[in-house]
Parts: structure tokens; sequence; C-alpha cells
């Protein structure tokens, strides 16, 4: 009975497939892609620029035939660049082409000097990484009236703007006719390295090579008080800064990060307030490694803690005046959380100094971990910004490169 039943099941079974399947080949089908709602999805299209998490280090996405780039794309950001910015004629005014080479000779930067457009923000052709401060705008505007008043109407700066252009491909063939023949000047570095000079033809003045959108490194309070000033000069001429844009692609900057002098701030105090919602570990004397994103060292006295786990609730409530981002910024995270409640706790005024150095001896302070290229193109892109002296980012222009042009 059983075998019975075996078989009745088989004859209603259809026939077992004896051939194989046909190996289907690798790469998109020949012909015009199916329907999305057929039995074969289409291609999946191919992302002008894959995620971080998808991205290995040192390898980028290439630009029509340009040669593929060794710069790992998140430095470049193309995102935050975005297409419908069309280049502009009149954003720079090129004088000179610069190159800076370091010790053992290696080109370490190149780019152009020339007059820039302040009103380059308005149009989305200068992005702006860092938000600034009005007291320092004002100190800037002072400055550069004064200027003007004394008739230094050409150097209305002390120094150049830095910024950073992941395209310059525009500027190529300036750059190259410029920089072919013997430099008008070569000035010494601090690194022992040297500075390049080349005067650029009059024909580039006269007829710019048109300039896409390029990121503000430096300058953000001078570049501000002179747009303003412009603003209050309707009818002028447009109002101009000396600026050095440079090849980012080729050459990029370098980032690192800004860190905080506490004046009058007991560190073994500081400990035990910050012990209240962080958790604090002891380092070893005398060490500074670069502390991992979210963690911040304390230092005073001779002595080193790591500060991290930072309390939700207290960055919640602090934090909530400004844009959501900020929670992901070490800088905002030092200025307006952790500065303020150590000193608070110790009746101390919380406003920090700027500096590019460690604390010294007889200092204490917070060592902030280097931010990254995504964070500063992301509040480029957003307009939300970054907290002042988030970043520090370089080289920047020789000190007094403007007095040796000629």
């Amino acid at each position: 009975m059983r075998e019975a039943r075996r078989a009745r099941r088989a004859s209603r079974s259809p026939p077992h497939r004896t051939t194989p399947r046909p190996i289907r080949p690798v790469g998109p089908p020949a012909g015009p892609p199916r329907s999305p709602t057929g039995p074969v999805r289409p291609p999946a299209p191919i992302p002008t620029e894959p995620p971080a998490s998808a991205r290995r280090p040192g390898t980028t996405t290439p630009s029509g035939p340009r040669k593929r780039s060794s710069v790992p794309s998140d430095v470049l950001s193309p995102p935050a660049l975005t297409s419908a910015v069309v280049p502009r004629s009149d954003l720079l005014i090129p004088s000179h082409v610069v190159e800076r080479r370091d010790a053992t000779g290696r080109v370490a930067q190149r780019g152009v000097l020339g007059a820039l457009d302040v009103r380059g923000t308005e149009s989305g052709h200068v992005l702006r990484h860092q938000r600034i401060a009005e007291e320092e705008v004002d100190r800037q505007s002072r400055l550069l009236s004064a200027r003007r008043d004394s008739g230094d109407g050409a150097a209305s700066s002390p120094d150049p703007l830095l910024l950073a252009a992941p395209d310059l491909d525009t500027f190529r063939e300036c750059i190259e006719l410029t920089s072919a023949g013997t430099p008008d000047a070569v000035l010494p570095t601090p690194d022992a390295g040297e500075v390049l000079l080349w005067t650029c033809d009059r024909r580039w003045s006269a007829a710019p090579p048109p300039l896409g959108p390029v990121l503000l490194a430096d300058g953000h309070h001078r570049l501000e008080a002179a747009r303003r000033m412009g603003r209050t000069r309707p009818g002028r001429e447009p109002e101009r800064l000396p600026a050095l844009v440079v090849d980012h692609r080729n050459h990029p900057l370098t980032l690192a990060a800004t860190h905080r002098v506490v004046p009058g701030l007991d560190p073994h105090r500081a400990v035990g307030t910050a012990r209240r919602f962080a958790r604090v570990r002891p380092r070893p004397r005398g060490t500074y490694p670069p502390p991992p994103r979210g963690s911040f060292l304390l230092t005073g006295a001779g002595r080193t803690w790591e500060l991290a786990g930072i309390s939700t609730s207290l960055l919640a409530g602090r934090l909530r005046r400004f844009p959501a981002e900020w929670a992901e910024l070490d800088a905002a995270v030092s200025d307006h959380v952790l500065i303020p409640a150590l000193c608070e706790d110790q009746g101390i005024d919380p406003t920090p100094r700027y500096t590019t150095r460690l604390p010294g001896p007889g200092e204490a302070g917070l060592v902030l971990p280097p931010p990254t290229w995504n964070q500063i193109w992301a509040g480029a892109a957003s307009g939300a910004g970054m907290p002042t002296k988030s970043t520090c980012l370089g080289p920047g222009p020789l000190p007094g490169l403007l007095d040796h042009l000629g």
C-alpha cells in the first residue's frame, strides 16, 4: 500500500530537471535592460562617489579621462560641490604662480596667487566650513579700514587667504606656462624648504580662466569683514582680497586639530568634576598621542588624563541651541560642553585660548583629536559650519609673502 501511494505522488510531480541551469554571464546583459518589475533587475548605476565605509585609504574616484589620484576621496568630497554652480572667470584675477617645496625638494603645494572677489560666498563659489565670531570680524574690519586710510589699499590684508580647489584644471595652462621659466623670487620657509614665485603674464589677468567652487581653508574673519565693507560701498568695483588658491587634488592640504588652553584651570579639580559625567583614565606622564574621536586629553601640572564617554544627557542639554550635527564635532563638545562644565565648578572664565601646539608647561587645557575631511565638507555644503577654530589647515601662505611681489 505504501509503495502504491509513492507511485501516485511521483506521477503527479513534474519531471526532475536533468539539464544544468545556464550560467549567467558576468556583467550587464546585452541589449536594453529589462524592466525592474521583471524577473531580472536592471544593472545598478555606478556611484560617482562611494560611501566612506566602502572606500579604501589611498583611493579616489577619477573624473573623466583624468589620471587616477592617490588622494583619499573624502579629502575631495565632490558631493559638497554642486554642479549647479557655474565656474566664474571673474572670481580670481591671477597675478603669480606659487610653488612650495619641502627640505628634500619635493613639491608640497602649488597654486595661484591673485585677487579674490569676496562676493564668492554669496554666489556659492567660496565655501566656508567654520563659523565666525563677531568680535573678531569687528577687529578685522578696523584693520582693513586702517590700511585703506593709510593708503595701503593694495595690501588690504596682512597675508593672503588660503583656499583649496578640488579642481584647478582650468588654470593648468596658466600654471605650467608661467612656471616654465626662472622664478622671480625664491623664499626660504621655516621647515628648511622654499617657496618659488613666478609673475603671470598680463593676458591671464586680462582674461582669467573660470574657477569653480573652492573651500576657504583660512581667513574666515578677514573675508567676512571685507564682504561687509563691500556691501556698504554700492556702485564701486567689487571688494577683493589677496588669496592663494592651491591645487588640493594633487597636493592636498594637511589637516590637524586646534587645541584649547584654559587660563586658571586647576587640572586636579577638573579631573574630579569630569568623573561625574565622563570616563577618566590617567595617561603615562609625558605622552600626548592624539586621542581617538570622541575623546579628549586633559593636561596640566605635568599630568595627562583621557576623557571619554561623555554623558549623552549633558551633551543634549548643552548643545540643544546648536545644529544637530555638532554633537559629532569634538570642537563643539570641547567649547560648549566640557570647558564650560569644568570652569563652572571652579568659578572661572570658560573662554579658552586656541593653539596649534600642545599646552605648554604651567598651562592646563584640552588636546583634541583631528577632525575629518568629511566633517569639513559636510559643514561647508550644509551651511551649518563648524565651531570657530575647529581645524588647522596648511601649510598656509608664507608670512610676509605679499611684501615680495613685484
